[in-house]
């Protein structure tokens, strides 16, 4: 028996600009949120032909771009992974222009009446690190991110696959200078609390009964000297003494966690 010619179009590689976003979940909120600019979604078919539909989850994101005037094109799975490197792409790839940093003047002025979180990262460098902080940032009811431009982890496709699509719709605020930034948000009325494993006050002892920013540092040196001194507290989480610390994106969801459950009375 001869092999059956399959129909329809090659997938357009040259086509390809910007980046590659892969993940279901990760696609569905770019393709919802339309923060960037999308060309192409590619998505793996169900492999007897590129008409055989896929998973539902895959058919979902197809009605979403053809909402959305957005070309579909199917492919097998072999194909998929050479686009982007044999990572996890669960049959979704995303052709797209890069998300946007958010703006500073999302920090409005704090009020009395609205207590108002926001974190602060400074220089952490690791991908999945700043993807889990996004993630844990949303969840915890945080209004943004902060980072500064440089030495910071880009907003790449794997910070967006690590915070499980939120990127995607989270404010994430890019800032030239920190430590000045920080500065000019306390004379807006923010309260700076840094998390410092080497200081004794637990920051469970805090309540959230004004607008703050919570500043966590690097993945191995901490915060920088100047991003440390604009801080209004130092504090820490109470735990094992005899491990020296916790990765810095489950330590930032221990601290908005133990923050967010002491609300003011």
């Amino acid at each position: 028996m001869g092999n059956k010619k399959r129909s329809g179009k090659k997938p357009c590689y040259s086509s390809l600009t910007g980046e590659l976003l892969y993940g279901i979940q990760p696609v569905k909120e770019a393709l919802v949120c339309q923060k960037r600019q999308i060309f192409y979604l590619y998505l793996k078919h169900g492999g007897k032909s590129p008409s055989t539909p896929s998973s539902e989850r895959l058919e979902e994101l197809a009605r979403l771009a053809k909402k959305a005037n957005i070309p579909v094109n199917r492919m097998d799975n072999r194909q998929m992974d050479q686009l982007v490197g044999g990572v996890l792409h669960q049959g979704s790839i995303l052709s797209c222009g890069p998300v946007p940093y958010g703006d500073a003047h999302l920090l409005a002025d704090p009020t009395p009446t609205e207590h108002r979180l926001f974190v602060a990262l400074d220089q952490v460098e690791d991908p999945h690190n700043m993807g889990a902080i996004i993630r844990s940032s949303a969840f915890f009811h945080a209004s943004g991110v902060i980072v500064p431009m440089n030495h910071s982890a880009p907003l790449t496709p794997t910070v967006s696959k690590s915070s499980a699509g939120v990127l995607e719709y989270f404010p994430v605020i890019g800032v030239p200078n920190l430590a000045r930034f920080l500065e000019q948000q306390k004379k807006k009325g923010y309260w700076i609390v840094g998390l410092d494993a080497d200081t004794e006050e637990c920051i469970s002892s805090l309540k959230w009964d004004r607008s703050y920013i919570l500043v966590v540092g690097n993945e191995g040196k901490g915060m920088r000297q100047l991003v440390h001194a604009t801080c209004d507290w130092h504090l820490s989480i109470a735990g094992n003494s005899e491990v020296s610390s916790l990765n810095v994106s489950n330590a930032t969801a221990v601290a908005l966690f133990q923050l967010t459950q002491h609300p003011a009375n």
